[in-house]
């Protein structure tokens, strides 16, 4: 019995764990493509990557010193339907995410990771949370706090 009990561990094991190790890629992927999806001005490449419910939340600070808070998908994409209208082309910005901390709970997950972005303005450094929720099988976005070092934006704009 404790040699069956011993190779059911060791079988079973890396399945169950590659499904975490899956889920954790999939939820990388997403947070990847909605930053790229929101610079290149891609609104149903954004869209697909958040959850179109009344509870998602957007917090972040702002060039200035201000901050925002927006609630529910509808205030979401009223908030940012001038982005995507916007006529002037899209900047070519490079997104690298690094330093993942994942912590999933079934169909959520909580993230922490570092930013850094590449455009035509310099480097942005931000460090950004994320909660996703696992509905029908994908990961959507259901809650962001992006909290960007406003130093260096406001150095390299005074250059």
């Amino acid at each position: 019995m404790k040699k069956l009990l011993i190779l059911c561990v060791v079988l079973v094991g890396p399945v169950l764990s590659g499904f975490g190790q899956t889920d954790h890629a999939a939820i990388k992927n997403v947070l990847y493509n909605e930053t790229v999806g929101f610079f290149k001005r891609d609104k149903a490449k954004w869209a697909d990557c958040w959850a179109h419910t009344p509870y998602i939340s957007f917090a972040a600070n702002l060039y200035g010193g201000d901050f925002t808070l927006i609630k529910g998908w509808g205030n979401m994409e009223k908030q940012f339907r001038n982005q995507f209208k916007s006529g002037r082309p899209a900047d070519n910005v490079t997104v690298k995410n690094a330093n993942y901390t994942i912590h999933q709970n079934g169909n959520m997950a909580f993230v922490w990771y570092d930013q850094t972005l590449l455009d035509s303005h310099g480097k942005t450094d931000s460090k950004e949370s994320r909660v996703v929720e696992k509905i029908d099988g994908k990961w959507k976005i259901i809650h962001v706090t992006a909290l960007t070092n406003l130093n260096t934006m406001t150095a390299q704009a005074s250059k």
